[in-house]
């Protein structure tokens, strides 16, 4: 028995943990140690106000595992003093939990989170997944900039040969690399900016720090922008005037169809919220009335899942008395339904696009003056084009679209002279301008001056 207590003590010593040693320098502020198997230095910094914070220094040699302590610490104080937390999550796993997130929200289709995991796993988080979210500067992007261009060239895309497929049914098979394009794409873009977006929504970076990430621009041949076409104030009539009178049907299931459609084009073209992810989630709930000086205004509130998170829309007076009505004869009308519901299923219809393109077959305005085809997108470049038009400060339309005003300028104004037509009307009177002329030379009208 002795022996066989002797045995179970010296497997039970084999098996507790060992006893971690630390190392401490700099006045105590720096502590140096090495969990229990692993090679890997550890440490952890004391700052001058006191907080601490733990990083693995990656260095299995001690002096160097010192020296990354040291710059480390340095670090953690300028961006302290910069009004950054030293402390908070590394790019990579913000990325990590954007992409889980988008993978939990039923509006995203299974393709795109496909594309936007793919893309940040290839480009993202190589370049970025180190760096602590604060610690990304437009320094930083402007070098991600340069290492993305050469991506496929010199860079890590270049030694690619080869590519796994993995097909729906588990197989996979593999194949030269394919690469359908050598430049950035627009996509990198927006999923750059969603994770910093992410980021600010959960306190992982101050909203003020949010780096300036390159902005679509889509450019014709003479270098000029390209904006998306908007109806002028004349068709918007029309199409309203459209959406509210309906053509004898005997379907219930069209006449059904086309109110939530009608919804749909009050609800976009009165608030100039984005068609797609805005308003698709839109429940009844969301809507609230607020009387300021006496007048009555309603307000849709946009969710925190969108491209600008959460913010108060202010409606057009023409947009409530609608869906109110709505409403009324809607099947799915309970505060937790969505507004623009399929009137069979109660699911919130996430594309308008076919009923959009047979209204302006009918109304014979498939493309604008300059031959470019109108999409559903059309009605929120129509919402800040006569906001503008009728004076509205550019900054309170940006507010309310969820934008910027430099956005409204580039892409969402459409004067032109034809448009402002009437502000031009300033015509000066050249004859008249001619007779006073006249009559400060002091020349008969039919004289000549000598030369």
């Amino acid at each position: 028995m002795r022996i066989i207590s002797n045995y179970l003590l010296l497997r039970w010593e084999m098996a507790r943990e060992k006893k971690t040693d630390y190392f401490y320098f700099d006045d105590n502020t720096i502590a140096i140690y090495q969990r229990p198997n692993s090679s890997l230095w550890q440490t952890r910094i004391v700052k001058e106000d006191g907080k601490a914070f733990v990083r693995s220094t990656g260095e299995r040699n001690f002096d160097k595992a010192i020296a990354w302590a040291r710059k480390e610490k340095m670090r953690a104080e300028v961006l302290t003093e910069q009004g950054l937390d030293p402390t908070t999550k590394s790019f990579k796993s913000v990325a990590e939990l954007w992409l889980a997130a988008i993978g939990r929200d039923p509006t995203n289709k299974p393709r795109k989170v496909s594309d936007y995991t793919k893309i940040v796993n290839r480009y993202h988080i190589p370049y970025f997944g180190k760096h602590r979210i604060t610690q990304i500067t437009q320094k930083t992007l402007s070098e991600y900039e340069i290492w993305r261009a050469a991506y496929w060239q010199t860079g890590p895309g270049a030694q690619q040969r080869e590519e796994t497929i993995r097909k729906r049914d588990g197989t996979s098979y593999t194949r030269d690399k394919k690469v359908t394009s050598k430049g950035k794409g627009d996509a990198e873009d927006t999923v750059l900016r969603q994770i910093f977006k992410f980021a600010v929504s959960h306190d992982y970076l101050d909203g003020s720090r949010m780096p300036i990430i390159g902005q679509k621009t889509t450019k014709g041949e003479n270098g000029a922008v390209n904006r998306r076409p908007a109806f002028t104030k004349e068709q918007a009539k029309a199409i309203l005037d459209y959406c509210n009178s309906f053509p004898d049907v005997h379907s219930q299931k069209l006449i059904d169809e086309r109110q939530v459609f009608s919804a749909f084009i009050h609800l976009v073209l009165g608030t100039g919220l984005r068609p797609g992810k805005e308003h698709v989630p839109i429940k009844w709930k969301h809507f609230s009335i607020k009387v300021v000086d006496d007048v009555q205004h309603a307000y849709l509130t946009i969710m925190k899942n969108t491209k600008t998170g959460t913010r108060p829309v202010r409606c057009d007076s023409f947009v409530w008395p609608m869906l109110d009505g709505f409403r009324y004869i809607s099947k799915f009308n309970g505060d937790d339904d969505y507004v623009l519901a399929d009137q069979e299923t109660g699911e919130a219809v996430a594309s308008f696009k076919r009923q959009f393109n047979t209204m302006l077959k009918a109304l014979g305005m498939e493309t604008d003056m300059h031959g470019d085809h109108f999409t559903p997108y059309s009605l929120r470049h129509t919402y800040a084009t006569l906001k503008l038009n009728e004076g509205v400060p550019d900054r309170l339309v940006a507010i309310n679209m969820g934008t910027s005003p430099d956005m409204i300028h580039r892409y969402y104004g459409h004067d032109t002279s034809v448009s402002r037509a009437n502000e031009f009307n300033t015509d000066i009177d050249w004859l008249t301008l001619d007779a006073e002329k006249m009559k400060r030379t002091k020349l008969p009208p039919n004289s000549k001056k000598k030369r």
